[in-house]
């Protein structure tokens, strides 16, 4: 379903976005990192790129967009351009881990002066009637806000009528598996394994587009499921995701082997990739954000106190290195009553001094 809130946390080094339905669970996310300014090609934006090289073999060119980043973009044939040309473009679908940005060619960019749309206005117009809701400001360490995040970084989540769900992102596909273990269902077994693979393909839904996943996807039906009961499946899922994601996608009824394929348009950066390395674990920009954001949630809620955030010694490697001055920013907000050091902890810890 459409959004009924939009809940903004803006801290220092971030700003995170949540979207909540009319049940308050969430269905889309966004993140705003300081370190992305002129660093990020972000969807929906407009901007000018170079043709660094054009590979007619693979369909499309390689452009370099004006703030550096490089993308792939697919050309027609008898498109007539020519390597080294400047061009305008859209970002159609974010980078991802392994895969470079993807544009669109357009007849030519915004003219100097004329206002631009933010990446983050473009975003609340993505959403389903997202653009006619006010987003409300939350104080730093809202509860709604990390649990969402929390949910969109974990592989394992809990169905409500019992159940789970297991979501496994890999590089070729988007694998997700349906155990019952935990429900209680009664009636017929057809009956039973209908109720759950149709709450199974509505929170697919929602978890796809809270974790900003694309691509092939397949959902491991749970058995009996003939063809009627698959077909009630599949657009059970279509329908779902079309009220929380203005991302095309399509689905096939679920295969003899009770597998539902699905195809989802891509878009922004998939949530884990911003957040977490290659290993699955947070990045160091995210363990620093953590620890600063713990940091200034225990400073609005004694203002007069003075506290120290000890962040593990790769994330502080991180804040001294990325050129943000975060500290300046905080003694801003806060005055000189916030301190910062590096420890051999894997976690950073705050405490009062």
């Amino acid at each position: 379903m459409p959004p009924s809130r939009i809940l903004r946390e803006k801290a220092v080094g971030e700003t995170r976005w949540v979207a909540l339905d009319a049940t308050d669970r969430p269905i889309a996310l966004r993140l705003d990192r300081w370190s992305d300014q002129g660093a990020r090609a972000q969807l929906g934006t407009i901007t000018e790129c170079r043709i660094r090289a054009i590979h007619e073999r693979q369909g499309g060119a390689f452009v370099e967009l004006a703030y550096g980043p490089e993308a792939f973009l697919r050309l027609a044939e008898g498109h007539r351009l020519t390597e080294g040309q400047s061009i305008a473009v859209k970002i159609a679908a974010e980078a991802r881990r392994g895969k470079l940005a993807r544009v669109q060619l357009i007849d030519a960019a915004p003219e100097k002066g004329q206002a631009k749309a933010s990446a983050a206005d473009l975003w609340l117009s993505r959403l389903s009637h997202g653009a006619s809701v006010t987003p409300e400001d939350v104080p730093v360490g809202d509860p709604n806000i990390q649990a969402a995040f929390d949910e969109a970084l974990s592989e394992t989540l809990t169905l409500q009528g019992g159940g789970t769900l297991r979501i496994q992102p890999t590089a070729a596909i988007v694998a997700v598996d349906l155990d019952t273990s935990g429900r209680s269902d009664t009636g017929r077994a057809a009956a039973r394994a209908l109720r759950i693979n149709l709450e199974a393909g509505r929170e697919l839904a929602r978890q796809l587009s809270l974790r900003n996943l694309g691509g092939a996807t397949v959902l491991d039906c749970v058995s009996p499921i003939n063809r009627d009961a698959g077909l009630k499946v599949r657009d059970e899922f279509l329908a779902a995701f079309s009220t929380v994601s203005t991302r095309q996608a399509k689905a096939l009824a679920p295969s003899p082997f009770g597998l539902m394929e699905a195809s989802i348009a891509w878009g922004e950066t998939p949530i884990a990739d911003r957040m977490l390395d290659s290993d699955g674990l947070p990045s160091d920009e995210t363990l620093c954000l953590d620890g600063l954001r713990h940091l200034q949630r225990e400073a609005l809620a004694q203002p007069m106190a003075r506290f120290q955030v000890n962040l593990p010694e790769r994330a502080h490697a991180w804040m001294t290195g990325c050129g943000l001055d975060l500290q300046a920013r905080l003694d801003e907000s806060f005055g000189a009553r916030l301190a910062i050091s590096p420890h051999a902890k894997p976690q950073p810890e705050v405490f009062q001094i």
